[in-house]
């Protein structure tokens, strides 16, 4: 009997053991659950950080030099954001936050930093009351500062807490500005660089960042025996953003 013949008769012969509009019966007893596990906002955050990292070619920033290089796989493209294929992930990203314009008054791609991280929580299911559509890092960190404990972010002094996968770190930017951020209480609005933190090891974090040398890039950040985040010079972290949902 052909394939699709057989399937048609056994498809028939099922539904007839149920009477006409009758559906089987599912009860308590049946323990039925879904096939797979659903990520949570979290994870799906990770997800995406890494799924955008890995088409960017995986590159890896090294702050420990001066200036901090990119390096790459052997066998990965070098991904960067004047490239058509990567500047199409960018605009993506920005257009998702904001109707600004993502090209500048001298044709340059403005900072997108900002508009990445804002694109990986809204992709995830952050809702806006939780953190603010913006391509400026200051607005959410502003926002996410003045929230209540109950809520899903709350911002730490990273002298003080201990970051851990799917939390976000950030750093003041600019000679000058970085030198009037003494610490988390002298934070205002100004230049900043936020990472979201994907993996924790001893005494190191991986995080990844959007224009992080014109690139989605990932770093390996210090800790101290605590689990605290050691600033460095160039990148003088100031304050952790806890993610507890």
């Amino acid at each position: 009997m052909p394939y699709f013949l057989l399937s048609i008769v056994l498809l028939v012969n099922g539904c007839a053991l149920l009477k006409q509009g009758e559906m089987p019966a599912i009860t308590a007893d049946d323990n039925v659950s879904p096939s797979f596990v659903i990520p949570n906002v979290r994870d799906r955050m990770l997800y995406l950080a890494r799924q955008e990292w890995e088409l960017f070619g995986r590159p890896e920033v090294n702050y420990d030099i001066e200036p901090p290089s990119l390096t790459y796989p052997s066998e990965a493209s070098h991904g960067h954001e004047t490239l058509p294929p990567f500047f199409s992930r960018i605009f993506m990203y920005w257009y998702a936050v904001t109707d600004l314009p993502i090209i500048g008054h001298e044709g340059e791609i403005r900072p997108w930093s900002g508009a990445f991280i804002v694109w990986l929580a809204r992709s995830a299911g952050v809702p806006e009351s939780d953190l603010p559509s913006t391509v400026l890092h200051w607005d959410y960190i502003e926002h996410v500062m003045s929230a209540g404990s109950e809520d899903r972010f709350v911002s730490h002094d990273i002298s003080t807490y201990a970051p851990k996968p799917g939390d976000i770190i950030c750093t003041p930017r600019g000679e000058a500005f970085i030198q009037s951020i003494r610490s988390y209480n002298d934070l205002r609005r100004g230049a900043y660089h936020c990472d979201l933190v994907v993996a924790q090891r001893p005494g190191e974090l991986d995080v990844i960042g959007g224009n992080v040398l014109d690139a989605v890039t990932l770093a390996h950040i210090k800790l101290d025996g605590a689990g605290k985040v050691l600033p460095t010079k160039t990148r003088p972290w100031s304050l952790a953003i806890e993610q507890r949902n």
